[in-house]
């Protein structure tokens, strides 16, 4: 048989071999007598996209137990955490291990209810082939085979996007509500920490210096920095605080499994043949949460929602879809009104100023040079005038003057 063909500008993983594969797809495809004839290696991603984990796609051919040849396209995520220089700020999240538990104890799971007890036949994430905790890799289908893309996180979700995004949101929800009540206790412990939490402030330099550079932003807008630059500089000084106030449930709430990073570049689209959207899979499952579904919505809003699209509107559609899902699976908990997950939703604002000011300008950046972590927490100079123009870019200073006044008529940058 030959051997893999390697592009020689990707670094493919040593183990990454024909045995390996093979044994992958013979378990997958539960077909002992599968034979690999061909492996081909190549980047699933372009050169220094990702530092901490290298995506792989590897095109295979072989015979199945009958002899017919078979073709088809994988995609391998492996983590590096040990060479991640980001790994101490993310390593207390359990983000390297979190995303390998979902893939392999929770999203089948979570497929099988949407799929046999809602109905709904559409895909809700891409399917699994291999979970490997030794060498923190998973095997996933390619679903660009399948004319799945990412939209557009510059131009963000029109209405029509985002409500397709809503209703699948809500079945994850409803289904993760139903499989916590069927086996209490299964996010209790792997899924106790987001961005905010009680065991880790890893994220504070980001966020704090991310605020910090909205600041020295508004200092060429005199009326902006007068009347707002107090205000931010006491969000800094308090941000996590706030933070994790906000993921604290109250008396009453509905609480269910949160995506947890859900934005444009976490989901992949797929339109008919008229070019309408007509489903939609989440990926990367790193920050994953047991909390208020709230703190999903606030996040993806915030980071992903067009302007002048109502964030109310879509919270009564969410709900809408929640109920309906919540009532099919025969939820025996409490399943909130529009009036109390709107109140729900309100309570946990502060989530949309993080991730406006702090997570935001950074994912419309459209500038050569990479943004990274790593110079989101750094103290130099350099680092810190980068983050500054990351807020004065054209496309995220109007949103800003927006959302000051916004955030500041509710008392969100008042201290709390």
């Amino acid at each position: 048989m030959p051997e893999p063909i390697v592009n020689e500008f990707h670094v493919a993983p040593v183990w990454l071999t024909r045995d390996y594969v093979e044994q992958k797809l013979r378990l997958y495809f539960k077909d002992a007598k599968l034979q690999l004839t061909e492996l081909q290696v190549t980047p699933g991603t372009a050169n220094g996209e990702n530092y901490a984990s290298v995506m792989t796609r590897i095109n295979v051919e072989f015979k199945d137990k009958d002899q017919a040849i078979q073709r088809a396209t994988f995609l391998v995520k492996t983590t590096f955490a040990d060479k991640d220089p980001a790994a101490h700020l993310l390593g207390p999240y359990g983000i390297y291990v979190r995303e390998m538990d979902m893939y392999q104890e929770v999203l089948p799971k979570l497929a099988a209810i949407v799929k046999q007890e809602l109905g709904d036949p559409r895909k809700l994430f891409a399917a699994t082939v291999n979970v490997d905790r030794d060498r923190d890799s998973i095997i996933f289908e390619d679903m660009s085979l399948e004319k799945y893309f990412v939209a557009d996180r510059i131009k963000q979700l029109d209405r029509e996007h985002m409500q397709l995004v809503l209703e699948k949101l809500a079945e994850f929800h409803a289904a993760s509500a139903v499989l916590n009540e069927r086996q209490p206790g299964i996010f209790a412990e792997k899924y106790d920490r987001c961005f905010f939490n009680n065991h880790t402030r890893g994220y504070k330099p980001v966020m704090q210096n991310m605020v910090k550079a909205l600041i020295r932003s508004l200092e060429d807008d005199k009326e902006l920095h007068d009347r707002y630059a107090e205000k931010l500089k006491g969000v800094v000084e308090h941000i996590m605080d706030y933070g994790e106030r906000t993921m604290i449930p109250k008396k009453g709430d509905f609480v269910t499994l949160c995506h947890g990073d859900l934005w444009t570049t976490n989901m992949m689209f797929k339109n008919n043949t008229q070019g309408k959207p007509e489903n939609v899979i989440f990926i990367d499952f790193q920050f994953s949460v047991y909390n208020s579904p709230a703190i999903d919505l606030q996040y993806l809003f915030s980071t992903s929602l067009q302007d002048g699209i109502c964030h109310i509107e879509m919270v009564q559609f969410y709900h809408g879809k929640l109920v309906e899902a919540l009532k099919k699976l025969n939820y025996n908990g409490a399943i909130p009104t529009l009036f109390d997950f709107q109140l729900q939703f309100q309570a946990r604002y502060f989530y949309s100023i993080f991730s406006s000011f702090c997570f935001l300008p950074a994912m419309l950046h459209s500038g050569n040079e990479e943004f990274s972590i790593q110079r989101a927490a750094s103290f130099a100079e350099k680092d810190a005038e980068v983050r500054v123009e990351l807020h004065k870019a054209d496309v995220m200073r109007p949103k800003v003057t927006k959302l000051l006044p916004f955030f500041d008529k509710r008392g969100l940058l008042d201290e709390m």
